[in-house]
C-alpha cells in the first residue's frame, strides 16, 4: 500500500517537473518572439517613418507572425510547411499594407527581404 504511494507520489512530482519545464520553455520562445518582434518593428520605425499608431500596429503583425511563424516550424512535411508560411506571409502583407502609407509601403517592399531576414532569426 505504502509503495504505491510513493509511486503515485514520484508520478506526480515528474509530471510537474514536465510541466515546469515545458512552460518555461514556452515562455522563452515567447520572449524571443516579443524581444524579436520589438527589435525589428524599432528599425522598421526608423526606416519607414512609423508613427507611435503606426509602430504598435506594426508590433502587434510583427509578435503574430512570429508567434505564429514558430509553430509553422515545427511542421515536419515540407510542403505543408512552406503552405502555411506562404499563408503567413500573405497575412502579414495584407496588413502591413493597412496601416502603412503608399510611401511607407514602398519603402517597405523594397527593404522587405532585410526585415524577413531579421524576422526569420527569431522563429527558426
Amino acid at each position: 500500500m505504502i509503495s504505491k504511494m510513493k509511486s503515485s507520489v514520484r508520478k506526480m512530482a515528474l509530471l510537474m517537473v514536465v510541466l515546469f519545464v515545458s512552460t518555461g520553455a514556452f515562455a522563452q520562445e515567447k520572449d524571443k518572439a516579443g524581444e524579436g518582434a520589438k527589435t525589428v518593428t524599432t528599425e522598421m520605425k526608423t526606416q519607414l517613418g512609423l508613427n507611435d499608431s503606426q509602430y504598435s500596429k506594426v508590433l502587434d503583425i510583427n509578435k503574430t507572425f512570429i508567434s505564429k511563424a514558430v509553430e509553422a516550424e515545427t511542421i515536419s512535411n515540407a510542403t505543408d510547411k512552406a503552405k502555411k508560411m506562404k499563408a503567413l506571409n500573405e497575412e502579414k502583407e495584407t496588413k502591413m499594407k493597412s496601416v502603412l502609407t503608399e510611401t511607407q509601403y514602398k519603402t517597405y517592399g523594397a527593404k522587405r527581404a532585410d526585415f524577413g531576414k531579421k524576422l526569420r532569426q527569431y522563429y527558426k
